[in-house]
């Protein structure tokens, strides 16, 4: 699942093992995901009275919880994704892109209304698009990138949506040319997805192999990066499902770079106890490395405050921590 030609990275410009972290020490409870956007830091955890939690970066003051869990309008049966959620800003406001995988909705939430008024301020923007898509982002108004399974389960394929049209581009036909045998998991071909904040780059970090595949959204330029060596999805198949090694866990997006979570586990070790550390590979949106961040603990996922320069990242046991990464941010030049 990789484009024709591939760019294999032997060593980053700049390694660093971070230390000195933080514990982040506040009352959140089921926290499961998170955002940085600008000074808000945006918490998703499992409360039905408001799935999304909305905190000042800078002090952690609670500013405000919102979409609620239910059947009715403007409610949600599960938390909504807040890591394909598309945050941006327009007229000086915060809006957020909020896709209902059940139903197949586009909700646009107007952040700053909802925290001044302390009441949910959101509407329907889009109502047919179809639901339980695999995976989706919004690009920008009216184009959406969507990835869904084949009914044999054994591909999957990914398309934009432009005004209701549906199109498949030439790098996305490109890696939807890959597949599983039939009965084989459909999961050996699943990817970690996140657009640009542009929307004019999208980056799949596969979650079993170790290629990363940068494309323009617009499909006429693609390129892959692979920190190893690359795997085949044949060979996958041939071992063992909990021999198979978990690669990406998360992937973030920032306007000149983007950051993905390399994990490196077997799926046993994963199940039971945790052996190797994660790194955070930061490479530019032409797939050039920048630095290799090697943390200290079993990370979940993360996000980076490029504002104060500070990494958050999420423990799998729920702690979140604070590491001061200014020097090297400073060091990339970013």
């Amino acid at each position: 699942m990789a484009f024709e030609k591939i760019a294999y990275i032997d060593k980053f410009p700049l390694t660093s093992s971070l230390s000195n972290e933080k514990a982040i020490n506040w009352n959140v409870i089921g926290m499961k995901k998170f955002r940085i956007y600008d000074s808000l830091l945006v918490v998703s955890t499992t409360d039905r009275d408001g799935f999304w939690s909305f905190y000042n970066i800078n002090d952690l003051s609670f500013k405000g919880k919102f979409i609620k869990a239910g059947q009715g309008p403007n409610e949600f049966s599960m938390a909504p994704d807040i890591r394909t959620s598309r945050f941006y800003t327009e007229d000086n406001m915060l809006f957020i892109d909020i896709y209902d995988f059940q139903t197949g909705k586009i909700y646009k939430m107007n952040a700053n209304q909802s925290l001044r008024k302390n009441e949910l301020d959101m509407s329907i923007k889009k109502d047919s698009l179809p639901s339980f898509i695999f995976d989706f982002a919004v690009i920008k108004d009216n184009l959406y990138y969507c990835r869904e399974i084949n009914k044999d389960q054994t591909q999957q394929i990914r398309y934009l949506r432009f005004n209701g049209k549906k199109e498949i581009p030439n790098t996305f036909k490109i890696l939807n040319q890959a597949f599983v045998e039939k009965g084989e998991d459909f999961n050996l071909l699943s990817t970690i997805t996140k657009e640009s904040p542009k929307g004019d780059r999208i980056v799949e970090a596969p979650i079993y192999l170790h290629q990363i595949n940068i494309y323009s959204s617009d499909g006429k330029w693609g390129k892959t990066i692979c920190v190893g060596k690359a795997d085949d999805i044949g060979d996958l198949e041939d071992k063992i499902s909990w021999t198979r090694i978990y690669t990406h866990g998360g992937v973030c997006t920032y306007d000149k770079f983007f950051g993905v979570l390399f994990v490196n586990e077997d799926i046993r070790t994963m199940q039971t106890k945790r052996k190797t550390l994660p790194t955070i590979q930061l490479f530019t949106w032409d797939g050039k490395p920048l630095a290799e961040l090697k943390l200290n603990r079993f990370v979940s996922t993360f996000d980076i405050d490029l504002t104060n320069g500070y990494l958050y990242a999420l423990d799998i046991e729920d702690v979140l921590y604070k590491y001061d990464i200014r020097n090297i941010l400073d060091k990339i030049k970013i």
